[in-house]
């Protein structure tokens, strides 16, 4: 064959690689514009109520007056061997009782904000809103602390009315706070009702009846205002959109994959970062912002749909979105969903309690079942076990000898296990200190007064 002439080779090469470059940079200019179009999205309004309980119970804690600090109110807790939980010592009574009455305008003015409605002042799409509101959602477990401190201490005195009605303040002001709050705030309400509802248990066989009743009219009247996990996913959901869109306008996929700088960085380390940053930049750019919106619009709104449904522990999941942003996002689904029934289960665990109290002592024994105190008049219905398999399922319970009882919960698997308490084990298999906390995992029923607070 004829043999082409060196020159003319090196001159077809050098334009089929001067095409396939432009080719591949032409490519590439189309994938960088795809990836980094930005989503379209419409920002959800933020009316703030006024007046705005966010912003009263923040006069409330400016309020708050501590002299012993905060032992007084949270003691330290020492562990008891015995008891197999931690006790809380009080401080002597009279200075309990100054300090109580020191913070009588503290309590006046919580219980204003117990009459607005909640939500917190950062709208979706501010990027400070994490850090504004944390320093304030600490604020509001220290008032949670101050109803429990005065409730416990109200009961010492023998006023069993003001204790209780204390304990239900701090209930209230929990579920409060999960209102027009994105998830960490509903977390933060569920810590604050955990925190006061302890009382309960330590007063319900205290009380009389008049009073049993009185908290039992309320405790349901609050349970029906109870925002629903539903509600606060889409919450969240609102701000996770809002702060994504925000975010993938105003930067680009490069500057998305930028990772954290440290103050000093060895060579490898800054090879390592521009790695890790290049193929941060391919993913985005390959997934594009806008697929990454929608996916992670998709996961939190199955993820809506599965909180409407009957607690299964073993229920699968929404598929996650494998992109660099989308599969990060609400890993914690179980873990909050946990959190949402405890708090469910065990306040409906301290009305039926109250309900069972009172009917003890008008009646002088314990109804044979729980609808009785329904027919009796002591509840308007009985409420449902939030951990039973299907809706419209009551709580366990039964008469023991002895003039005793047990009420329980399936708990965490799901599971009737008529009343066999939960024993809590880590997973090694050892015993968890503090059986009151249930979580996932644990096998047996949450029983009243040895799985709750």
């Amino acid at each position: 064959g004829i043999l082409m002439p060196m020159s003319k080779v090196k001159k077809l090469l050098a334009v089929g690689c001067g095409t396939s470059l432009m080719v591949l940079v032409g490519l590439g200019g189309i994938l960088w514009v795809r990836g980094n179009a930005a989503p379209e999205y419409k920002i959800p309004e933020w009316k703030l109520p006024s007046p705005n309980a966010y912003d009263t119970m923040g006069a409330a804690r400016k309020l708050e007056v501590s002299k012993f600090g905060k032992a007084a109110v949270s003691p330290v807790g020492k562990y008891d061997e015995k008891e197999k939980k931690f006790v809380y010592p009080p401080q002597p009574l009279e200075d309990r009782k100054a300090l109580l009455e020191k913070n009588q305008a503290t309590i006046a003015k919580l219980r204003e904000a117990l009459a607005q409605d909640f939500a917190t002042p950062n709208a979706p799409g501010d990027l400070n809103a994490l850090a504004n509101d944390f320093p304030r959602f600490a604020d509001l477990r220290e008032l949670a602390r101050l109803l429990f401190f005065a409730s416990r201490t109200y009961a010492d005195l023998g006023q069993q009315d003001k204790a209780v009605e204390c304990a239900l303040d701090g209930i209230q002001m929990g579920m409060l706070i999960s209102h027009r709050s994105y998830i960490i705030g509903h977390l933060v309400g569920v810590a604050c009702e955990a925190i006061v509802r302890s009382a309960f248990w330590k007063q319900a066989d205290m009380l009389d009846a008049k009073t049993a009743r009185s908290a039992v009219i309320r405790l349901e009247q609050l349970e029906k205002k109870r925002v629903s996990l539903e509600s606060i996913i889409a919450c969240e959901r609102d701000y996770s959109q809002t702060i994504s869109y925000s975010t993938f306008r105003g930067a680009n996929a490069w500057q998305l994959a930028d990772g954290e700088h440290e103050e000093e960085e060895t060579v490898l380390k800054k090879a390592v970062k521009m790695k890790e940053q290049v193929m941060g930049t391919a993913k985005i750019l390959w997934y594009s912002k806008k697929r990454i919106f929608a996916d992670n619009h998709r996961y939190l709104t199955e993820v809506i749909a599965l909180s409407k449904l009957p607690y299964d522990p073993k229920r699968p999941l929404p598929r996650k979105s494998l992109d660099p942003v989308g599969s990060s996002s609400l890993e914690l689904f179980r873990e909050l969903q946990m959190k949402d029934l405890a708090t469910r289960a065990e306040t409906r665990l301290a009305l039926l309690s109250l309900a069972l109290r009172a009917y003890r002592i008008e009646k002088n024994t314990y109804p044979a079942t729980l609808s009785e105190l329904v027919t009796g008049g002591y509840l308007k219905a009985l409420p449902d076990d939030p951990f039973a398999p299907r809706f419209g399922q009551m709580f366990g319970y039964r008469r023991e000898a002895g003039d005793k009882l047990k009420l329980w919960s399936c708990g965490p698997d799901g599971d009737d296990d008529k009343g066999r308490a939960i024993v809590p084990k880590n997973e090694d298999g050892t015993l968890r200190t503090n059986s009151h906390y249930v979580q996932l995992g644990d096998e047996g029923d949450m029983v009243a007064r040895v799985n709750t607070y």
